[in-house]
C-alpha cells in the first residue's frame, strides 16, 4: 500500500505536472467554468443567468489516492441600461474544492465577481467587458489520517504514535483579488472574443512545512474563442487558454463541431471536440445541448513518449450548465455560451 505521506509530497511538489497548482486547477473543460478563467466573463452568455458545475477526477490508478475537484458557479446580468440593454452590470459567485487522500487533504476557495459590459456601437458588434473579484481560500490537512515512517511498527502503521514531523503545520487561509478584461466582435454568422486576467497580484505564502519560501506566485490567463456557422446544420467552435504562472506556463487549445439536430429556437446540438494540453495530453470531448441544459464529458489521454510522466493515470471530467429559459439573443450554438 502506498504511504499517504508520499502522496502528500506529490500534492505539494509534483502537482504542477497535472495542473498549475492545488488552489487553481485548470479544467480540461475550462470553457465550461468561465469565472475561473476571467471575471469579465460574468454575465457574458446568451442568457440572463447561468448555473455551471464541473467535476474532475484525476490521478485514477491502482494504489494511488485520486484527486477530485468540484466547482459550482452562478452568474448573470444584474442590471441592464434602459437605453441600451446590451450594456449591463454582471455578477457572480464561484465555489471550488480540491479533495484527496480520502478526505485528509481539502482545499476550498470562494470567489465573488462583478463585471461591466459596454457596447462600442449601436448593434453591439464590438464590445468590451471588465471584471474584478475577491477570493477566500483555505486548505486543511488532517495529519491524523496520514502515515509517516516514524509511525511504522511491526503490526503496520500506528497513527497513535507521534509523526516526529516537527515542521508540519496548518496552512493559513488567505484573501486575494483578481481582475480581467475581454473584447468581443459579434455578427449574425460569427463571434470572436479575446481576454486577459490576473490572479493573486502578490505572492502568497502557502505551506504545511513552515517554509517561508514556498509561495503561490501571481497567475495570468490569456484566452480567445471563435465561433461560426459552417452551414445551417453545422457550427465550428474553437478556443485556447494560455496560463502563465512563474516558470510554469501551460496552454490548452482545441476545436468543437456542433451538429444542430432540429429547428427549434433553442436547438438540440450534439457537440464533438478535441483539445490538446501542453505536455502531451489529448482531450476528446462529447457534449449535448437540449433547450437550456448543456452537458459535457472529457477523458484526458496522456500520450506516451512525451514529457508527461503520469501517462498511466486516468482523468475524467463532466460538466453541466443550466441557462435561463429566456435568451437575450439567439447567438451561435456553443458549449461555453
Amino acid at each position: 500500500m502506498m504511504n499517504k505521506s508520499l502522496i502528500l509530497g506529490l500534492f505539494f511538489c509534483g502537482i504542477v505536472t497535472v495542473q498549475l497548482h492545488a488552489q487553481d486547477p485548470i479544467f480540461s473543460q475550462f470553457y465550461s467554468s468561465p469565472l475561473s478563467i476571467n471575471p469579465a466573463l460574468a454575465g457574458n452568455s446568451n442568457a440572463n443567468w447561468r448555473i455551471a458545475g464541473n467535476q474532475r477526477d484525476q490521478w485514477i490508478a491502482s494504489g494511488i489516492e485520486p484527486l477530485n475537484t468540484t466547482s459550482f458557479s452562478f452568474d448573470g446580468k444584474l442590471f441592464k441600461q434602459s437605453r441600451n440593454e446590451n450594456n449591463y452590470i454582471g455578477g457572480g459567485i464561484y465555489f471550488m474544492q480540491d479533495k484527496g487522500l480520502s478526505g485528509a487533504y481539502k482545499s476550498t476557495s470562494l470567489n465573488m465577481v462583478a463585471s461591466s459590459h459596454v457596447s462600442l456601437d449601436e448593434d453591439d458588434q464590438n464590445g468590451i467587458s471588465a471584471g474584478i473579484g475577491g477570493n477566500y481560500s483555505n486548505t486543511l490537512i488532517d495529519f491524523s489520517q496520514l502515515s509517516f515512517s516514524t509511525q511504522l511498527s511491526s503490526s503496520g502503521f500506528n497513527r497513535a504514535l507521534p509523526t516526529n514531523e516537527l515542521s508540519l503545520s496548518d496552512i493559513k487561509p488567505y484573501f486575494s483579488v483578481f481582475a480581467g478584461v475581454t473584447y468581443n466582435y459579434t455578427t449574425d454568422q460569427s463571434n470572436f472574443d479575446i481576454g486577459v486576467a490576473g490572479y493573486r497580484f502578490m505572492k502568497t505564502n502557502r505551506t504545511a512545512l513552515n517554509n517561508p519560501n514556498q509561495l503561490d506566485p501571481p497567475r495570468f490567463n490569456i484566452h480567445a474563442g471563435y465561433q461560426t456557422y459552417i452551414n445551417e446544420r453545422l457550427v465550428f467552435n474553437s478556443n485556447v487558454l494560455y496560463a502563465i504562472e512563474s516558470s510554469n506556463d501551460m496552454y490548452v487549445a482545441g476545436v468543437n463541431l456542433g451538429s444542430i439536430l432540429d429547428d427549434e429556437e433553442q436547438p438540440t446540438v450534439l457537440n464533438t471536440g478535441l483539445w490538446y494540453k501542453q505536455g502531451g495530453t489529448v482531450i476528446p470531448y462529447l457534449g449535448l445541448s437540449y433547450k437550456n441544459v448543456q452537458g459535457g464529458l472529457t477523458y484526458d489521454i496522456n500520450l506516451p513518449n512525451t514529457t508527461n510522466t503520469l501517462s498511466t493515470l486516468k482523468t475524467f471530467e463532466i460538466s453541466l450548465s443550466i441557462h435561463s429559459p429566456e435568451r437575450t439573443k439567439r447567438g451561435i450554438p456553443c458549449p461555453w455560451k
